[in-house]
């Protein structure tokens, strides 16, 4: 459950962030191999993490797993509990996301590098963090002020896209030339005012994404509202070792040329990194205030993976039918009745009934 818990947090940013990316943006702000590392990091290594905690070295966690009650086959698979810890992650973690994406990064024309402005910006953005924006360009035209946007693309129906001649000499050949001169190239807009593909703005975006999905996984390991998520981290040593691997591969993955250009990141500095660090972080803190909220009020229906016992009886019916069925055809195969043929693989519940 806390592998669940933390999984689907993950997968409710990620999936809204390229929904939105792709709606808006007209592209998503993650890379797919960046989502892939992110795939890795919660499927993988989260799982090695959440799972792993030893009952008889955390002080405590033996007695409350046997004083516990068991639960009934017809509780739903998320609690109350979980649900209000994952949409609280999650849509903070959007939120954060958002402002980076929409709140941060001037449009402007590159300067030393494709991360720098050269001279004052077209659009300044209202989170100055000294970048320019890694958005797709088409999006950051609309911020544009109308005597410094890009020519429209070449488009027949509109004259002012194109320079129409005629009797255009090409070469010495003699050689004459009828029709339309598009009045920009096809990448214009991409050298004026684009960043390149590998941006610091973006890259910042994947940083934070990143290491929030990582300090998360230490709010992730309590599933009854405890107030202390680090108690008996320390006593995990799988845990320890996937989040410090984690980190350092991220890192990696960040600054080493060569890696990054493969993940699409651009290196960042001191400032960037702290800026990401506390901002990932934040939801450390976060978790003790979602400790507080009221979650009782929470419906919990088949979407979180309940059943009641008429489909269970339902289910456990069809499977000893099928099974029944299974045993008549190998007991004519062997020449014995069926009586005769153990029923080995029904499920000890389905025999009872």
């Amino acid at each position: 459950c806390k592998f669940l818990q933390f999984q689907l947090t993950v997968n409710i940013t990620a999936c809204t962030i390229a929904v939105v990316g792709a709606a808006v943006l007209t592209e998503s702000p993650l890379r797919v191999i960046q989502l892939l590392w992110v795939n890795l990091i919660m499927d993988s290594f989260a799982s090695l993490a959440l799972a792993t905690d030893d009952p008889n070295r955390v002080p405590g966690l033996k007695e409350q797993l046997l004083n516990r009650k068991p639960y009934p086959r017809t509780q739903a698979l998320l609690s109350k509990i979980m649900v209000r810890n994952m949409f609280v992650q999650a849509i903070y973690q959007l939120i954060v996301l958002f402002i980076l994406i929409f709140m941060v990064g001037d449009v402007c024309e590159a300067g030393a590098t494709v991360n720098e402005c050269g001279g004052l910006p077209y659009w300044k953005a209202p989170i100055d963090m000294g970048i320019r924006s890694g958005r797709p360009t088409d999006y950051d035209l609309i911020n544009l002020p109308e005597d410094v946007k890009c020519v429209n693309a070449y488009k027949h129906s509109d004259p002012e896209t194109y320079w129409y001649v005629r009797n255009l000499a090409i070469d010495a050949s003699g050689d004459r030339f009828d029709g339309a001169i598009p009045l920009r190239t096809r990448n214009y807009c991409e050298e004026q005012h684009g960043c390149g593909e590998r941006s610091v703005h973006l890259t910042i975006v994947f940083n934070t994404f990143v290491l929030l999905q990582i300090f998360n996984e230490i709010n992730a390991r309590k599933l009854h509202g405890e107030f202390n998520q680090f108690q008996g981290a320390l006593y995990n040593d799988m845990f320890i070792g996937v989040m410090v691997g984690t980190l350092i591969s991220q890192v990696v993955l960040v600054q080493v040329p060569g890696i990054n250009q493969a993940f699409g990141c651009a290196p960042l500095d001191i400032i960037q990194w702290v800026v990401c660090v506390v901002i990932g972080a934040s939801c450390l803190l976060l978790h003790y205030v979602c400790a507080m909220l009221p979650y009782d009020w929470i419906p919990l229906g088949s979407w979180a993976g309940s059943m009641d016992d008429a489909t269970l009886d339902e289910e456990n019916e069809a499977i000893r039918a099928e099974m029944l069925a299974k045993d008549k055809v190998t007991a004519a195969t062997a020449g014995a009745t069926p009586g005769d043929v153990e029923m080995s693989g029904v499920p000890q519940q389905v025999r009872n009934d």
